[in-house]
């Protein structure tokens, strides 16, 4: 089973959401350049609303997904993207892929780094007996974090008709 490369791997992953989203009615573009702060824009029939989604792509058997949302400070950023998709691609030795879409809300996301990020707090302390710096580290959650959230494509749907920006 070979590996795809790590840039091609990203594309990937963009493209499939972008795919996943205009199989269901959704207009769906991928942001191109190296100073993009979002990779993919979901947008409203009427073009009157757009969506910011971030979408991180793994092929590691444990599916673990770099977010930065401590290092960055994602989480009180009033311009983090709306949703997170995190998409895991199994190449197959059949030449054929598995691929499995885990659908966040920024809140969501955030929610999930958090219960990691505590976990490891709680770790580290007990060890070291110090609380980490956890603005040098990085942040990941794995599909275990976040397996609840499979498929939940419907809610970039509702939110690009809700009137609530933020869902």
């Amino acid at each position: 089973m070979t590996k795809i490369p790590q840039d091609l791997l990203n594309l990937a992953g963009e493209y499939r959401v972008c795919s996943e989203l205009n199989k269901r009615g959704i207009f769906a573009t991928v942001t191109y350049g190296n100073r993009k702060s979002v990779d993919v824009y979901a947008i409203s029939d009427r073009q009157q609303r757009a969506l910011k989604i971030e979408v991180k792509t793994n092929q590691t058997l444990k599916g673990d997904f770099v977010t930065n949302i401590t290092r960055k400070g994602l989480a009180e950023d009033p311009d983090a993207p709306d949703f997170w998709v995190l998409v895991h691609i199994r190449p197959r030795e059949d030449g054929k892929f598995t691929e499995r879409f885990y659908v966040l809300s920024h809140k969501e996301i955030c929610k999930a780094q958090a219960v990691v990020n505590l976990k490891y707090t709680e770790k580290y302390f007990k060890n070291h007996g110090r609380q980490p710096d956890l603005s040098k580290g990085v942040d990941n959650v794995t599909i275990e974090d976040v397996k609840q959230y499979e498929d939940q494509w419907s809610k970039i749907i509702d939110g690009l008709s809700s009137p609530i920006h933020r869902p």
